[in-house]
């Protein structure tokens, strides 16, 4: 019996390494089967099994990538077709081509004829050049409310595709703001193509950064009862701060807790402040205690963003900021932080990410300084504190 064994792993060795000296990949669609693709791609079901490793009951599902040891590849005859011009099209050798058919003098082919084409290293150049010209890659902005199966299903993609394109790792996770690479076909056409793609600013890139607490173990206290209070789960606990089995912790030992995410922006260009709003400028308002500046400019006049950012808040504040009217804050990169008040309309949401130039606003007249226009001002944080600057200082 074991005499037995070690001759069928030797067979199947010998046929894998007979069979694979050419192979190419190939994403299984709707209704495929193993048969279908293995008569497609002139193999066999039981070579496509051995190369994919595939295991019992041998299923397999759309958009899984699989690797085809190919032999040849099966071609039907057309009115007008000859051998020298189907090895020509398929980049093989005419005589490789006649072996691999079997033909004889005078080598006479007839349209409907199925013929196997050799598969070589030229065909397969061929065939992924096709593959790769039929498939453009467009960028897309996540939303609220978007996962993965949307996304593939809204340009007629597969998941695998965006996750290996993306390089995302598990468990997959996407957050709104986050830009990713959609392979699409050639042909994709949408009437909302516009809105739903953007282009990758190059000079900017936002992050997940992770929001840690601090918690002092108590007697009585367990990992599972840590948990609960802070809403977090056990794992995240015991993953964080590497506890190993049999996850034992004692009064006093201070723990990690990651409670969330936020955005943050990296840079990878100097940092430059652009006028949000063309008026006059008056300065005489920095003499009455504000720290900033008040550009003058009719009504309705697009307010921008000075710079990329985040917008941190968005609205009304009748207790704390009152006398600002409609106001922005943006949050940008390496601590600075602008603000845009006495605002006729407001543009943009808390969480969105913002570029400069952009248009977050207009001007109005809604703060406590009886003309209309853009109160602005800018701030630095530094050691946890605030410090105001002065805009003309600043402003490009």
């Amino acid at each position: 019996m074991k005499i037995l064994k070690s001759l069928i792993k030797v067979f199947i060795i010998v046929l894998t390494i007979s069979v694979t000296a050419t192979a190419s990949t190939y994403i299984v669609k709707k209704g495929d089967s193993l048969n279908k693709i293995a008569e497609k791609f002139g193999t066999t079901t039981t070579e496509i099994i051995l190369s994919n490793k595939l295991k019992p009951p041998y299923v397999i599902y759309p958009g899984q990538r699989l690797v085809i040891p190919e032999r040849y590849k099966i071609y039907r005859v057309r009115k007008g077709d000859s051998l020298n011009r189907i090895a020509r099209k398929f980049g093989v050798s005419l005589k490789a081509l006649i072996k691999e058919n079997h033909l004889r003098k005078p080598y006479k082919i007839y349209p409907g004829q199925r013929l196997k084409i050799p598969a070589g290293k030229v065909f397969l150049r061929q065939q992924t050049k096709r593959e790769t010209s039929k498939t453009k890659i467009i960028r897309y902005r996540v939303r609220r409310g978007d996962y993965l199966g949307k996304i593939a299903k809204k340009f007629g993609t597969t998941v695998r595709n965006i996750i290996e394109i993306n390089h995302l790792k598990r468990p997959y996770r996407i957050y709104r703001g986050q830009i990713l690479k959609i392979p699409v076909k050639g042909n994709y056409k949408s009437s909302n193509t516009k809105a739903e793609t953007v282009e990758t600013p190059k000079y900017s890139m936002l992050r997940k950064v992770p929001i840690y607490k601090y918690y002092r173990v108590r007697r009585g206290d367990s990992i599972g009862k840590i948990a609960k209070k802070f809403g977090v789960s056990v794992r995240s606990i015991i993953r964080v701060n590497h506890i190993r089995k049999p996850y034992l912790i004692r009064p006093g030992q201070r723990l990690k807790i990651l409670v969330g995410y936020k955005d943050r922006l990296a840079l990878n260009r100097p940092i430059e402040f652009k006028m949000p709003l063309d008026g006059q400028i008056d300065t005489t308002i920095r003499a009455k205690g504000y720290k900033g500046i008040f550009i003058i400019a009719p009504p309705g006049e697009p307010v921008k963003a000075a710079e990329v950012g985040i917008v941190k808040f968005a609205g009304k504040d009748d207790k704390l900021l009152k006398k600002y009217g409609n106001v922005i804050i943006l949050e940008h990169p390496q601590g600075y932080t602008t603000i845009y008040a006495s605002l006729g309309r407001i543009d943009v949401k808390p969480g969105q990410l913002v570029h400069r130039g952009e248009v977050i606003g207009t001007s109005g007249i809604s703060g406590d300084w009886g003309r209309s226009g853009l109160y602005f001002e800018i701030s630095r944080i530094h050691n946890g504190k605030a410090y105001p600057l002065n805009p003309l200082e600043v402003l490009r």
